[in-house]
């Protein structure tokens, strides 16, 4: 008996060593035995407060057009690979005096089956040139507006969406251009000063949200080109390096100010701190097996398909329950995405990976930066609640070596 006591006892040591290496490990050993001392505690020392950042609408799911409930999509802009999809034809390529151009054609998907909206869409590209319109992670309505874009130039005439057949097929947008000197030009890239870079608006006002599938989704915006070899008729496409929308938010409310809340295209974000006081993290003596963090949301909003992402913080900040800021520069920690998703209005959080990292000391407990997620509506805000009737607590279960 004493030997399996002991054998037990250097199982447990080395999936703890294990653990140390890489906070994303399992427990490689079943938590029902009896022999094994798991324990639970429950934090509810858990404060924070929500910051306003210009929205940044990189890597979303889609690039929306439209306004609504405060929001006003200006514009979408698109920058396309100079390597066809097939990594057979680079843009460069298709000035080749062997080459004849036939057509070149834009191709958006709409994100749903139901035809968007009956404005027209007129497409831009940026001859002046310049290595760089617009980044993912930095480009705002602050820092991107209408003037920035003035010197962008329209290709040929507006387009509208199409209902596919049959209708349960998205609708298309489709843009087919015969006169194609000018954009072979301009997307071939030969100076290295180009940006291959085109602007997506449109022309009526729309007056609801419409959202056209980004790179993100599997129907991306397509760039067809077709052309002649001798006597052979092919086709390249090229895909989207990045694309984004830029999007003047809201107003804030009271209600955003006094809650935890997150939403993308209203630029909101929050930061959660845990005080560990009465926890008794020593790495030595115990093991983490699960942290999960529950908030409880206002009710009056569908979350069912709604991600808070959270990520870990570099470097201690102070925070206020609500506070302004011109540029998000709160760095994280870039190896660790933790996911919450919601049943009923109840968000749970699996934080282990976080918990285990500051009790090895991979990490230091200056707290989690909250937000939406990349799949999730960027225009609907989540506000958690972050008082004594309904406060949040973290859930710890452990084994104590």
């Amino acid at each position: 008996m004493k030997k399996y006591h002991f054998n037990l006892f250097a199982v447990i040591v080395t999936s703890f060593i294990l653990l140390i290496s890489c906070t994303e490990n399992t427990i490689p050993y079943d938590l029902t035995d009896p022999d094994l001392n798991i324990d639970t505690l429950t934090v509810r020392l858990i404060d924070g407060g929500t910051y306003l950042a210009p929205p940044l609408m990189g890597s979303t799911n889609g690039l929306y057009f439209g306004e609504a409930d405060g929001f006003k999509n200006l514009f979408s802009l698109i920058q396309y690979s100079a390597l066809s999809l097939s990594g057979a034809v680079w843009t460069t390529n298709l000035l080749d005096t062997t080459v004849t151009v036939d057509s070149v054609v834009f191709t958006f998907t709409a994100a749903d089956s139901i035809m968007p909206t009956t404005s027209g869409f007129e497409l831009y590209y940026f001859p002046a040139g310049g290595d760089s319109v617009f980044s993912e992670a930095e480009s705002n309505y602050l820092n991107l507006n209408e003037a920035d874009v003035a010197n962008a130039v329209k290709i040929g005439q507006p387009s509208a969406f199409t209902q596919g057949i049959p209708d349960s097929i998205n609708p298309k947008l489709s843009f087919k251009f015969t006169d194609t000197e000018n954009i072979i030009n301009f997307i071939a890239d030969t100076a290295d000063t180009e940006n291959r870079t085109f602007m997506l608006r449109n022309v009526d006002p729309i007056y609801n949200i419409v959202s056209i599938n980004s790179r993100e989704s599997a129907d991306y915006p397509i760039l067809n080109v077709y052309y002649r070899v001798g006597l052979d008729t092919l086709h390249s496409v090229y895909y989207p390096l990045k694309d984004m929308t830029i999007v003047e938010p809201r107003q804030i409310t009271n209600t955003d100010k006094e809650n935890i809340s997150v939403g993308r295209a209203a630029g909101l974000k929050s930061i959660i701190k845990f005080d560990f006081k009465d926890f008794p993290i020593d790495s030595a003596v115990m093991v983490i097996k699960s942290a999960q963090l529950i908030f409880n949301s206002l009710p009056g909003i569908s979350l069912d398909e709604y991600e808070i992402k959270a990520a870990i913080l570099e470097d201690s900040i102070g925070i206020a329950k609500y506070w302004e800021i011109n540029t998000d520069d709160y760095t994280i920690e870039p190896d660790i995405l933790m996911t919450g998703n919601f049943d009923g209005n109840q968000m749970k959080m699996e934080i282990r990976s976080f918990l285990q990292g500051v009790n090895t000391g991979s990490y230091n407990n200056y707290g989690l930066k909250l937000y939406g997620g990349s799949s999730s509506d960027p225009f609907k805000t989540v506000n958690l609640y972050l008082d004594s009737n309904n406060q949040p607590y973290l859930k710890i279960i452990y084994v104590k070596l």
